[in-house]
């Protein structure tokens, strides 16, 4: 039996393609397994601080939670005492001492005119919003 060999332009293409498929393997490969110095300069803590409110940022950082937090009122129940704060501006919502405002950010005392929230280590004190002063009211009864 003899092996006869033949040449056809279709499977001389798909040699041609299996090649260049090979090739590109062979140069892509070590280029992309190796690694490269990065050339740009290390990032300023400020422009760090700077982008923190991006939620994506906040996703992967272990750094804590910039958080606006503003003291609506503080009162005493049955379970403790119950701060009730707006978180960012948000709705006003209660919170018990010892409670997770946010990633980081805990709720650590609840005075009478304010409340003590520990971010990062450091512990911040909030102070309770007051009303302003009512303007003099004029009398109605005659005198």
């Amino acid at each position: 039996m003899a092996l006869a060999l033949r040449f056809s332009p279709a499977l001389g293409v798909q040699a041609l393609a299996v090649v260049a498929a090979l090739a590109g393997v062979a140069v892509w490969t070590p280029l992309l397994l190796t690694s490269a110095e990065s050339h740009t300069p290390p990032a300023a803590a400020e422009a760090l601080a700077a982008r923190s409110d991006n939620p994506a940022l906040q996703w992967f950082s272990t750094a804590p939670t910039a958080l606006q937090v503003k003291v609506s009122g503080v009162l005493a129940g049955a379970r403790g005492a119950v701060a009730i704060l707006s978180l960012n501006d948000g709705p006003p919502r209660s919170f018990l001492l010892g409670e997770r405002l946010s990633p980081g950010v805990r709720l650590t005392a609840i005075a009478g005119d304010g409340v003590e929230i520990e971010r990062g280590g450091e512990k911040v004190r909030v102070q309770l919003d007051t009303l302003p002063q009512a303007p003099a009211l004029p009398r109605l009864t005659r005198p």
